[in-house]
Parts: C-alpha cells; sequence; structure tokens
C-alpha cells in the first residue's frame, strides 16, 4: 500500500469525522433551543376557564344523556371532571 492511499483513506476518515461533529452539533443546538423554549413557555391565563368551560359543555350534554344511558352520562360527568382538576394541577 503506497502513502497515497493511506493519505487519502485518513483524509475520507477524517471528513466523516468532521460531518458527523457537525451533524452533532447541529442536532445538540436544535435540542437546546426546543428545550429552553419549552422551559419558558408560560401557560396562557385563560386556559384554565377554557378547560372549565369544556367540562361544563361535557356536563350538559351528558344531562341530556341521563334518561336514556345514566351509566354513560355517570362516565362524562366522572370525564369532565378529571379534565377540569388537571387543568388546575397545571
Amino acid at each position: 500500500m503506497t502513502d497515497a492511499a493511506l493519505y487519502q483513506t485518513r483524509l475520507a476518515q477524517a471528513n466523516a469525522v468532521g460531518d458527523a461533529v457537525r451533524e452533532l452539533g447541529s442536532a445538540a443546538s436544535k435540542l437546546l433551543k426546543a428545550v429552553f423554549q419549552a422551559m419558558l413557555r408560560t401557560r396562557p391565563i385563560n386556559q384554565v376557564v377554557t378547560a372549565q368551560q369544556e367540562a361544563d359543555k361535557l356536563r350538559a350534554y351528558a344531562d341530556n344523556l341521563y334518561r336514556t344511558d345514566p351509566r354513560y352520562a355517570d362516565d362524562l360527568y366522572a370525564a369532565a371532571n378529571r379534565h377540569e382538576m388537571a387543568a388546575l394541577a397545571e
């Protein structure tokens, strides 16, 4: 094997490593950006009101179904309560 062949192989390996390091840096940069955006994201003030409104709509629907299927209506009431409590806990 000649020196020229060894040099080309090492050069190709160096380029591959450099490309891998560049891609790793790019991925790390994107990850950090996403983490910081997630940390800085604030919850809208009216989100609790929206969850309460959604729960009230679900309860109204359950009221309409109560005479025909009381067990399903009870499940809907429970789901509305869980939805409301989960929004308050966040």
